[in-house]
């Protein structure tokens, strides 16, 4: 931390936020350990109880605790291009979505938000040892879970939730926690972003009746700084009862088209201008960044002008496109590695695209194939997990990465419904190895590309879908229609609730909108909406059905929803730049996905930022 390492202070009501941090004697530096290195355990510093009832001051930041911040108000948060623009998009409006109205707290918004707080201890029943710390949040019923057993972290590609996955140790006088695995959410309820690579220290400090919560979110997509915030409690002495928060998604606004997400394109956000003029505020008051979180911003506030306020509203003309900043979860270690799902089923990355292997008393049934550079420690993972020959291909797509290692794990396979059946003499490989499935169209690409004839599907379906049951489990894959390309299907595990995606949801780029081989803006987005309209949330959307990304970690819903509110924000802009008449060149120039770069962006590789935007704008401008 920059800022404490040179003694510089916060603004006024920061201020109180670096004594808090300095009483508790711990460094944040050399506190801070990395979930991928941790050293070997240290002697533990005598604990203290935190267990009771506690509830936060109403009027320590009465806004946030109530109706809620108000828009265009972002001071004293350290956002970059991408956060600020990402914030000034931001329509309320959008949570009468059905999948956003039931959105639970990330785990640092949770800690500040309103209502009461339960904290209990988990100790071993024998050894009487502290195992977990859990904090129930009567909002949301935000239950997190910190881990106090030494366990490590999930590894990347593991599923995020609000609360993430939280451990603690006791250092000094204070309970000192490490969170990573959140799921995208807020800083503030005005649309202030926190994104899914964020990570969050915590400082707990009990002084008898009185608890002091300091959290440290540190998130390199939308932050150019760590931000510091404390929170205070006080502890009652009984039961506060009213712990739940029930929350079911309805209809709120009716006849909205599927594809509608409210939102403000850039520069056309009217309650950042309101909320200056409100109280006689520079117009650059609420949009500072990093420097509106220091003293100095003060004396820059009484010479600003509203030319530098508007300028920060839209993207920086001829600034070079962000790069993501995001982890690619995909392991880079030249081996497979297996994350259990449910009933039997597994996913399997490693080798370029996800793949998803169901087991059971039959053959298993694989999802997609990989690049086919680790086809054989591919194969040796799933005969771990069953001894029986693979008896099913189901392909996604065509491309490389998902398809590459059919031949291999074809070959490894042996479809016994084939040999000898009645209908074996429609297929010219009938017994000889695993049945690769697939849309006709799909398969026609693969043709039209001479990849080898024991790699290509030789089970085709042309319409909606092709359903089969195997392995105790109904399973259904639905063809979506001009995508991505014009071959993609999803595949839907209807017992276990899993939904294979394919490239048409990744959490790692842009989605590739193949246009030459029949992709299309929207039919990306029907196809998003389609996977939406099959998913089910356990509670305030997490936890439920399970979505295995084409690429990037295990999701569930709110991941496909925040990657749709993405295609769909950049499709309205580029949609109405195209309305007024503007150019490729000019929409380009634009940096119309500025505030998503920083998340997806790519600027090498096969599939750039570029790339995108041109799809875009070719799909929309040929569009019928």
């Amino acid at each position: 931390m920059r800022e404490l390492r040179e003694g510089k202070n916060f603004m006024p009501n920061y201020v109180i936020i670096y004594a808090l941090s300095a009483a508790l004697a711990v460094s944040v530096s050399t506190q801070h350990l990395s979930a991928q290195a941790r050293p070997a355990a240290a002697p533990e510093a005598p604990g203290f109880d935190l267990s009771g009832y506690w509830t936060p001051p109403m009027h320590e930041d009465a806004l946030e605790r109530g109706a809620g911040s108000e828009l265009g108000d972002y001071a004293g948060f350290a956002l970059n291009e991408a956060g600020r623009l990402w914030a000034l998009s931001y329509d309320p409006s959008r949570v009468t979505l059905k999948h956003h109205q039931c959105d639970a707290y990330v785990a640092p918004y949770q800690m500040r938000a309103a209502g009461n707080f339960r904290i209990w201890e988990e100790r071993d029943p024998h050894t009487q040892r502290l195992v977990a710390v859990h904090v129930w949040a009567q909002v949301t019923e935000g239950h997190r879970v910190i881990w106090m057993d030494g366990q490590p972290h999930p590894p990347d590609w593991a599923p995020h939730s609000f609360r993430g996955f939280s451990t603690g140790k006791f250092v000094g006088n204070a309970l000192v926690v490490e969170t990573t695995h959140m799921k995208q959410g807020w800083l503030r309820r005005n649309g202030t972003p926190q994104s899914d690579q964020a990570t969050l220290l915590e400082y707990f400090v009990r002084h008898g009746d009185h608890l002091t919560n300091t959290t440290i979110v540190t998130d390199p997509v939308f932050l150019t700084e760590p931000e510091i915030r404390s929170n205070d409690y006080f502890r009652q002495v009984s039961d506060h009862r009213n712990w739940l928060y029930a929350c079911d998604d309805g209809e709120q606004i009716l006849d909205r088209p599927a594809d509608k997400v409210p939102n403000y394109l850039f520069g056309q956000q009217p309650f950042a201008k309101e909320f200056a003029q409100v109280y006689k505020l520079p117009l650059i008051s609420g949009v500072g960044g990093a420097e509106s979180v220091y003293p100095e911003f003060q004396a820059k506030l009484k010479t600003a002008t509203d030319a530098e306020g508007l300028a920060r509203m839209k993207p920086e003309p001829g600034r070079p496109a962000e790069t993501s900043k995001a982890v690619d979860p995909t392991p880079t270690d030249g081996e497979i590695h297996v994350l259990p799902l449910r009933n039997n089923l597994y996913m399997l990355t490693g080798d370029g695209a996800n793949i998803v292997v169901l087991v059971g008393e039959q053959g298993p049934f694989v999802v997609d194939a990989g690049t086919g550079a680790l086809a054989d420690k591919v194969t040796a993972a799933i005969r771990r997990l069953s001894p029986r020959p693979i008896q099913f291909i189901a392909n996604t797509g065509f491309r490389a990465d998902h398809t590459g290692g059919n031949a291999k794990l074809h070959s490894a396979g042996s479809d016994p419904s084939l040999q000898g059946s009645f209908f074996s003499n429609i297929f010219a490989d009938a017994g000889q190895g695993a049945t690769i499935i697939s849309h006709q169209n799909a398969q026609n690409h693969m043709l039209d590309a001479k990849m080898a004839a024991d790699g290509i599907p030789s089970d085709t379906f042309l319409e909606d879908r092709r359903r089969k049951y195997h392995n105790d489990d109904s399973i259904e894959m639905f063809w979506e229609p001009n995508a991505v390309t014009d071959g993609d299907s999803i595949i839907h595990f209807r017992h276990a609730d899993v939904i294979a995606t394919g490239d048409i949801f990744t959490t790692t780029q842009y989605p590739f909108i193949d246009i030459k081989n029949g992709g299309s803006v929207q039919g990306e987005i029907k196809a998003l909406n389609d996977i939406l309209n099959r998913t089910v949330y356990e509670h305030e959307e997490d936890g439920g059905t399970m979505v295995v990304p084409g690429h990037g970690y295990l999701s569930n819903e709110h991941e496909v929803l925040e990657y749709r509110d993405m295609v769909v924000i950049v499709r309205d802009r580029v949609r109405a730049m195209i309305n007024s008449g503007a150019t490729l060149d000019q929409v380009k120039a634009a940096r119309i996905t500025a505030d998503y770069d920083t998340r997806y962006g790519k600027s090498t590789g096969p599939w750039t930022t570029d790339m995108f935007v041109e799809a875009m704008y070719t799909s929309l401008k040929n569009a019928k």
